[in-house]
Order: structure tokens, then sequence, then C-alpha cells
């Protein structure tokens, strides 16, 4: 049993609502598009993706360690390997027996809609491995924050759209673009708080390459666009005025980036870090609650 709480506290279940949100925005974005809501596609694509995030962050843990970046002191981390809880085997194996199972629902959920979506799953899976895994890991790059917008936010989002609709539209693309940046700044704002720690490590994050002051004003940038693309996308089709509601989130970017700014040390930085994960699941499920008000009013 501890054994299990201990895997439970690998996997990092406090970001699974990040990884819920785009199959929200992009599932209740379809309702526009369909006659009838198949809420059996949709679990099985949520379960699916919640698998391979939890295998990803089973492969960051195993990789992490195994690479040397991860310490007894490091922020953001289960500790379950570092700390003698799990051995890195046991959390290696348990992040392919779960993608194995992805794969699994991946391809039952083919056999319902289209087999065009298995590749596009299989790139996400990829990418998921190679984030840490692999002779060059996006996450050690400056690139990080574009590959996980993109597939976590992009690719998740039009692919919950299609499960529903059988094809994507570039309504549900440029719907895409709120959370592709909070996903983004997630990772942006861990790698400011990390920077130190990465680069001893060997890392060269974004964070790293630009330096501290301009990676905040990136994250500056990049929440003004988070909130201009919210207002533009009243514009789309099947747009709403509800979208606006994403604006009441502005006064903890303001936040984050004042704390992110003034404090020096990862402890005193990392609250503003989890802020930002924070700000992306109010925004995501804000994006889907606009979406069924629309529907429904």
């Amino acid at each position: 049993m501890e054994k299990f709480k201990e895997y439970l506290r690998c996997a990092r279940a406090h970001s699974y609502p990040a990884a819920i949100a785009p199959v929200l925005v992009g599932a209740t974005y379809s309702l526009f598009y369909i006659e009838k809501f198949d809420f059996f596609k949709f679990f099985i694509f949520l379960i699916a993706c919640l698998l391979i995030q939890t295998s990803t962050n089973y492969f960051n843990e195993y990789y992490d360690f195994k690479l040397g970046l991860d310490k007894v002191d490091s922020q953001g981390i289960s500790g379950s390997i570092v700390h003698g809880r799990l051995k890195p085997q046991e959390v290696f194996k348990a992040a392919v027996i779960l993608y194995i199972v992805a794969l699994i629902l991946g391809l039952y959920l083919a056999s319902l809609t289209s087999y065009y979506i298995l590749p596009v799953g299989l790139m996400c899976m990829l990418v998921g491995y190679l984030y840490t895994g692999g002779k060059s890991p996006i996450a050690y790059g400056p690139y990080g924050e574009v590959a996980a917008g993109f597939f976590m936010g992009t690719i998740i989002i039009a692919l919950s759209f299609y499960v529903q609709t059988g094809f994507v539209n570039l309504s549900v693309i440029l719907l895409s673009i709120p959370l592709f940046l909070m996903i983004g700044n997630i990772l942006l704002a861990n790698s400011i708080r990390d920077a130190k720690n990465d680069e001893e490590s060997g890392r060269r994050t974004l964070a790293i390459v630009v330096g501290k002051k301009r990676s905040v004003e990136i994250l500056t940038i990049s929440f003004l666009l988070v909130y201009l693309s919210s207002v533009a996308l009243i514009f789309i089709n099947n747009g709403t005025i509800f979208y606006l509601l994403v604006l009441v989130s502005i006064p903890l970017a303001i936040k984050v980036i004042k704390g992110l700014a003034v404090n020096k040390t990862k402890e005193t930085m990392a609250p503003f870090m989890v802020l930002t994960a924070k700000m992306t699941i109010i925004i995501g499920f804000t994006m889907a609650l606009a979406n069924i008000l629309n529907y429904y009013i």
C-alpha cells in the first residue's frame, strides 16, 4: 500500500487539471458542430491523455534522476527516487506500462473514430518520452516551452475536437492559442526558478540562454498575448463574449511577473511557478465554461 501511495506521489497528480483543461476546451467547442455529444469517446480520450501525462511525469522523474538533475533539495519533484522510496527501474517500468495501456485505448478510440488520430497520438507519446529522455532531451534545451505548449495545448485541443466531430478547422486551432501560451508559461516559470541548478547540471533552457531578466520579459509578453488572443477569440466562428472571463486572472499574472522578477532563490520563486500552473487551469476551465454558456444561452 505504501508503494502504491509512492507511485501516486510520483505521478504528480496536481498536474492533471492542466492536462484535463485542453481536453475540455476542445470537447466543449465541438458542441457547435455535432448533433449529439459522445461522452464515451470523451472519457476514453481523457483517460488516455491522463495516462500519457502520468507516464511523462514518470519518465521525467526517472531521467532527471539518472542525469543528476534531481537532488534531495530539488523543487517540484516527488522525491520518490532521490529519497529511495522507489527504485529508478520501478518508475521507468511503470511509465512504459502506462504508455502501453494508453496505446491500447488509442487503438480502440481510433476504431471508433478514425485511424488518422494514431500517428498524432504516437507523436505526442514520443514527445512525452523525449522531453527528458533520449540523447538530446527537449527539456534540456531552449525549446521546451514551445514543444509542451504545442503538443499539450494545440494538439490535445484539436484531437479532443476531432474525436467528436471527425474534422479539425482553423477556429479550433486559434482557440488553442491561450492554452498553448499558458502551458509554455508553466515551463518558463519553472525554468526561471530552476535556472541555477539546471545550469550546473548542463541544461541550456530558455531561462539560461537569455537570462532571468529577459525570461521575465518574455513571460510578460506571453501573458499579454494570452489576454489579447482571448479577446480576439470572440470573433472566431462560434466565438463568445464569455471568453472575456479569462481576463479575471490578470491580477494573478501581475503577481507572477512581480514575484519572479523580485525573488532570487528557488524556494521564494517556487510559489509563483505553482501560481502559473493554477492560472493555466483557471484559464482552461474558464474557456470551457465559456463554450458551454455560449452553447446553452
